[in-house]
């Protein structure tokens, strides 16, 4: 709607100044009246010199036309009258008045040359119906009638003129009856000519406005149909039975980061690989209805992973015959994220269900058998080999214990209160702990940034300050030889927190990606496996999020979302 008033404002904004144009100019000509005038000039010109300069040798003209030579001085008057039709017409004033004119001028012409030509057996008595022809194409029903009735007028004046014996005195005996006959049958035959050039005036522009009226229909659908196709959110790419691209939408250049004049014209195999192209090839799409899916993960130029998912369809013409395809694709790298997500929920919950009652049964036991062991240490003595022996049982007891511990807390976590929390604060203290642990060395380097002053979030200040250091230690012992851990935080449009953990140490494969968050998957000598795992649950349970972003030799990079402080509705009494 809002496309539609803007174009008719536009119109009438364009009429507006058109008609102000005309009326400066004093004309109200339509604008194809100017294309018009210009081949009437020309079509005139080029008939009159041939017709002249074909009949002067064939004597059909007098020796002269008063002082001057009828042929010579005929052929000045008209290259004289088109160079001053064409010098009118380049400025462009009075456009219908110059039609006018030079229908007049033509009338006057015609009538001169007939009445020096023989008069009424003059060859040239055709220009009449030529000009009641353009008369009543350019100026319609009135200027055809118009035109005939004034060559009647004229020819019944050389008709006069010639029973009078004024043209070709010999012949001045003619009956009146038969110049009576011969003017009847021209009159009819020049207001046949106005009527047929009437009607084929009015069938031509009836043509002429259903014909423009095709086009700007054709003109709309088309840029609708542009609209449309750039307007769709998800890729669009159609391909001949070649493979050559000739539609790539935005929302494909924008998925792929590629420009589209730079993909057109391109096998689609350089941009969405050899293999999805053989696939395409390979199926029938002509006998399954459906549309042929394909997911696969896509590698933009900029080093971006995205999983997308693709659906091609068949393109055919009005006879059903395949001359391409259609392929439509969208990110579903989100979808894919949380599908992983799910499952990995869905494997934790289970494990922890596991866990916890294989935590109780160990553990019970166990508390026994270290007792057990101190209490026989008390009272016996043993030699030295059975002292060591009787340290690497309570040691491992003490660190089976702590796994224990740390699979109950994986199991059946905690609920801690959650209270209204600055970020930036809780960082602060998280950090000055961490600069001052033993782990913490000389070649390494621990650097803060805060983009705000405060955040304000609502948690569990003991549990974020265990993601913190569990995150931290980490990214230390990611870096064996040194390196330095940025910690980042800032503040989102949505008065959320993000806290961003960026290391420059040794990395993770894809593989060890995609097993983060697995139990018992331990990425360092000593760990126990579970403390990502943990990680995870706590941010599950401030309603956060967690991404890592890591390649093998070039460091981690771990992104916290914390939601923010929700408003405090005020109370109505």
């Amino acid at each position: 709607m809002a496309k539609s008033l803007a174009a008719r404002s536009l119109l009438h904004q364009t009429g507006t100044w058109s008609n102000a144009q005309r009326a400066t100019r004093g004309s109200e000509a339509p604008p194809e009246l100017s294309r018009h005038l210009l081949w009437l000039i020309i079509i005139r010109a080029v008939i009159t010199f041939l017709s002249l300069n074909l009949a002067d040798p064939l004597g059909l003209f007098p020796p002269r036309l008063g002082p001057f030579p009828f042929a010579p001085f005929f052929n000045i008057l008209f290259l004289t009258l088109t160079v001053g039709y064409l010098l009118l017409l380049w400025n462009g004033w009075q456009l219908k008045l110059q039609l006018y004119v030079q229908i007049f001028v033509d009338l006057c012409l015609a009538t001169i040359l007939i009445y020096n030509t023989h008069g009424i057996e003059s060859p040239f008595v055709s220009f009449y119906l030529l000009i009641i022809i353009y008369s009543g194409l350019m100026l319609g029903r009135n200027g055809g009638m118009v035109g005939a009735a004034l060559s009647t007028i004229l020819y019944a004046g050389i008709v006069a003129a010639h029973h009078l014996g004024i043209v070709s005195p010999g012949s001045a005996s003619m009956e009146s009856m038969t110049l009576t006959f011969r003017t009847s049958v021209h009159a009819m035959g020049f207001f046949a000519v106005a009527y047929l050039g009437t009607h084929l005036s009015r069938r031509l522009r009836a043509v002429q406005i259903e014909l423009q009226e095709k086009i700007a229909s054709l003109n709309r659908l088309q840029r609708l149909n542009e609209l449309i196709v750039s307007s769709i959110r998800s890729g669009l790419v159609t391909v001949d039975l070649k493979g050559q691209i000739a539609v790539f939408n935005n929302s494909a250049a924008e998925l792929l980061e590629m420009e589209s004049a730079e993909v057109l014209q391109r096998p689609v195999q350089s941009v969405l690989g050899e293999q999805f192209w053989q696939r395409i090839l390979a199926s029938d799409l002509f006998r399954d209805a459906r549309p042929l899916r394909h997911e696969d993960w896509f590698v933009t130029p900029s080093g971006a992973r995205r999983f997308l998912g693709f659906s091609i369809s068949p393109l055919v013409d009005d006879r059903q015959a395949l001359i391409g395809y259609i392929i439509s694709f969208q990110d579903l790298t989100e979808l894919k994220h949380l599908e992983e997500e799910i499952r990995l929920k869905d494997r934790m919950a289970a494990v922890g269900r596991m866990a916890a009652g294989i935590a109780h049964e160990i553990r019970n036991p166990l508390t026994s058998m270290r007792g057990s062991v101190e209490i026989l240490r008390s009272h016996a003595r043993f030699a030295k080999t059975d002292e060591r022996l009787l340290d690497i049982l309570i040691r491992e007891s003490d660190r089976l214990n702590k796994f224990v511990e740390d699979f109950l807390q994986f199991a059946r976590p905690a609920k801690s209160a959650h209270c209204a929390l600055d970020l930036v604060a809780l960082l602060r203290d998280s950090v000055t702990l961490l600069q001052n642990s033993p782990e913490v060395r000389d070649k390494h380097k621990v650097e803060l940034n805060l983009e705000a002053k405060e955040i304000p979030i609502v948690g569990s200040p003991d549990q974020l300050k265990q993601v913190f250091w569990n995150l931290a230690q980490n990214a230390v012992r990611a870096m064996p030889t040194g390196g330095t851990l940025t910690i980042s935080a800032r503040r989102l449009d949505d008065r959320g927190g993000e806290v961003v953990f960026q290391d420059d140490g040794i990395g993770m494969s894809r593989e060890e990606q995609e097993q983060l968050f697995q139990p018992l998957q331990p990425g360092f000598t000593g760990g126990t496996g579970l403390g990502l795992s943990i990680i995870f649950q706590i941010m599950e349970d401030h309603r956060g999020r967690i991404a890592f972003d890591s390649e093998r030799g070039r460091g981690t990079r771990v992104t916290l979302y914390l939601p923010p402080e929700p408003a405090v509705r005020p109370t109505i009494h």
